[in-house]
């Protein structure tokens, strides 16, 4: 059993996107083929396919460059992502962290990397279960700081220069409680707002971190119950809670992987004083459902609230492979004064891994980016199939639709200009016909037009999480 103390220090459950592997068809190519993708035995689709781990950690330099890289785009393209050093692991979220990384200056690649994160998990090469911190989820920067981050777990601090492992941080041991894998920065104050759950009381507890890297306040939040928040946000009064029916069960402990689905609780949305000021929750109930990724939350000019992000009917219905939703853009506007909520559709379709113009984050925004999906239809699974671009204000909808065999992953907004579309796209982009992968940038007011740049990898880099872009300075 594991000792209580032990889970606040090495428990993890990454919340990561529930899409799963699938057959790629494959049209002639004369580009050369990588490595034959894996195939597990026992038919585990995350050890299988592009979702298989690479053995080992290489770097190259002065990268192939397909059309044309712009000259102001000068940084490291990161993505961090599930990598069982044993080549097994007992699910997806339970992989090793390894991280990815493109350094771009003035048109040209110089080179990629990829390197573990050293926790001491994959040290000490702890059991595969979600109780170690494998800091596999997302990667942030803050304040001087590069995070690696795993979602009830302290994080790791990595160094920008050559993706090596610092070791653990804990914002000089004033955290005491996990760290979620998503923050939110306040684009005004410089302000770093997180959350962390734990299995034990207190369950929830939020956090905030000055623009100097301090961490100032953390409160621990009134809630009877241990749920997954893999995401929240921020507004420019409220921290916006997701107490949604995935929980903790102390029963399922020794399997690995603790959480079920238990709909009979309920869904809601809380708003809790960004400031700190309370460890009360106004809490509105909402439809059953789960979401793992949210585009953003602002306040109206009416004191409202809205919520967007990307729904789940149910998630882990039939068992944590379950995959048989796919996530919905929806909008929940939470009304103040009568206690009520009104929620939709946002667009049709589906849409995962939500981006904006982080300049906007708290605030209204104009532009949402996401990935799309293809159509379940008689199949188990969905797996992303391009990019949509939406301008809230006109409803009018752009996509890139990725070439038959071409799979990204999550998009990186890059702003260049005062416009929420006047900058770049970024993706990292598995192409199942050479079986390697490829960084994707793509100008963001022709998105349809697809990449402007395409990077060639020196090899495959398996479907991943989240990821983030670290301008040079």
């Amino acid at each position: 059993m594991i000792a209580r103390r032990d889970l606040f220090r090495l428990a993890g459950a990454s919340g990561a996107s529930f899409l799963f592997a699938h057959a790629f068809g494959g049209c002639a190519s004369d580009e050369p083929l990588g490595p034959p993708l894996p195939e597990d035995p026992l038919g585990r689709w995350w050890l299988s396919g592009n979702y298989a781990p690479v053995p080992d950690e290489i770097e190259a330099f002065d990268l192939e460059v397909e059309g044309s890289l712009p000259s102001d785009l000068n940084g490291l393209f990161l993505r961090n992502g599930s990598n069982p050093a044993t080549r097994d692991s007992l699910h997806w979220f339970t992989g090793d962290g390894m991280l990815h990384g493109v350094r771009l200056e003035a048109g040209r690649a110089l080179w990629y990397r990829n390197r573990f994160v050293r926790t001491l998990a994959l040290d000490a090469t702890m059991p595969d279960n979600l109780a170690a911190n494998r800091a596999n989820t997302s990667i942030r920067a803050h304040a001087g700081k590069l995070l690696a981050l795993y979602e009830v777990a302290v994080p790791y601090e990595i160094s920008p220069e050559d993706l090596s492992t610092v070791g653990e941080y804990d914002f000089a041991g004033q955290l005491r409680r996990p760290m979620s894998a998503h923050p939110k920065i306040d684009p005004t104050t410089g302000e770093m707002f997180f959350i962390g759950y734990a299995p034990f009381a207190p369950f929830l507890t939020y956090h905030v971190v000055d623009a100097r890297g301090a961490l100032t306040r953390s409160v621990e939040v009134e809630i009877d119950h241990s749920s997954m928040m893999h995401d929240f946000q921020i507004t420019e009064s409220w921290a916006v809670l997701f107490d949604l029916p995935i929980h903790f069960d102390t029963e399922l402990l020794e399997s690995g992987f603790p959480f079920r689905w238990v709909p009979e609780a309920g869904a809601r949305i809380g708003l809790l004083p960004r400031d700190g000021s309370s460890s009360t929750v106004r809490w509105f109930e909402i439809d059953t459902c789960f979401m793992f990724h949210s585009f953003n939350a602002y306040e109206t000019a009416e004191g409202r609230v809205v919520v967007e992000g990307c729904r789940l009917p149910s998630l882990w219905a039939d068992g944590t492979s379950d995959a048989s939703q796919t996530p919905s853009p929806w909008r929940w506007e939470l009304r103040l004064e009568s206690g009520t909520v009104a929620e939709d559709r946002l667009f049709d379709g589906s849409a995962d891994f939500p981006q904006i113009d982080l300049r906007r984050a708290g605030r209204e925004h104009r532009v949402a980016y996401s990935l799309q999906f293809d159509d379940v239809g008689d199949r188990e699974i969905a797996a992303p199939n391009g990019i949509t671009k939406l301008d809230r204000r006109t409803g009018e909808r752009r996509v890139w639709s990725a070439e038959p065999g071409h799979q990204p992953d999550e998009t990186i907004f890059l702003p260049r200009g005062d416009g929420e579309d006047e900058g770049y796209l970024m993706s990292m982009v598995f192409d199942g016909t050479t079986r390697r992968s490829y960084t994707a940038v793509f100008d963001a007011t022709r998105l349809e037009d697809g990449p402007i740049a395409r990077v060639h990898m020196p090899r495959r880099v398996p479907f991943g999480f989240h990821g983030t872009w670290l301008p040079n300075l």
